[in-house]
């Protein structure tokens, strides 16, 4: 039987005791910054490094709930490019296929498989009414008070502050008609911008019909070309 060195004993204790010391330093550390992040501060951070991104591609589902029963309003993906948009999906059971660029929508017309060109008479997408053109629309506040941290979970890899407040919201299509707002954040607090968020509100006239609208980011402030679909040809 052969003998064991007694010094490369030592040394593999030593290596494992200095492994596992700063294990626990990366713990300690990890969780001293987790306990300092205030959850208003690093909403209001990321929202600000949100609305300057110059692009970044994102998904959203929207749909509301009569006393149980779910109803679908939308499930699109999007891409955004300085004012530019693209979204893809469906919206009110109905496929669609938005381009909106220099104040002109193109939408693709599945039934007579052209694309329809309509000067929407804005550059500004939230004045379009339509909120899956401008998901960031959705989380404009007047007002924003007792946010609360709400723990932390991974998405897409990257570990999230989550934190859930009640604001008065900026926008006009939902303030009409809606209240009671809820709404939920997923912070990558190291990179400072919003990986989801989410939101529910009840209808005003009708208590028990409840509005849901969840929006994933990615891809912030990456190359992202978009280009007017060629409106002369055939799909």
């Amino acid at each position: 039987m052969r003998k064991i060195n007694k010094k490369w004993v030592a040394v593999i204790v030593l290596v494992l005791i200095v492994g596992t010391t700063i294990l626990s330093l990366d713990k300690i550390r990890d969780y001293y910054v987790k306990s300092k992040l205030e959850p208003q501060t690093e909403l209001l951070k990321a929202s600000q490094n949100m609305a300057a991104a110059k692009s970044y591609r994102y998904s959203l589902s929207s749909d509301f709930t009569v006393e149980g029963r779910k109803e679908v309003i939308s499930r699109v993906a999007g891409e955004k490019d300085e004012g530019n948009t693209h979204i893809k999906g469906e919206m009110v059971n109905t496929p669609v296929d938005i381009y909106y660029i220099d104040r002109i929508i193109y939408n693709y017309d599945s039934f007579s498989k052209h694309w329809l060109e309509i000067d929407s008479g804005t550059d500004k997408a939230e004045e379009l009414f339509i909120s899956e053109l401008n998901p960031l629309s959705n989380f404009r506040f007047k007002e924003i008070n007792n946010v609360e941290k709400s723990g932390f979970e991974f998405v897409d890899g990257a570990e999230c502050l989550v934190v859930k407040c009640k604001p008065t919201v900026e926008s006009q299509l939902l303030e009409t008609l809606w209240k009671d707002f809820e709404y939920r954040f997923w912070i990558d607090y190291r990179e400072g911008f919003i990986k989801k968020a989410s939101l529910n509100a009840v209808n005003k006239k009708m208590p028990k019909t409840v509005l849901h609208i969840s929006v994933g980011f990615k891809d912030l402030n990456e190359k992202i070309q978009i280009k007017a679909p060629n409106t002369s040809k055939k799909n």
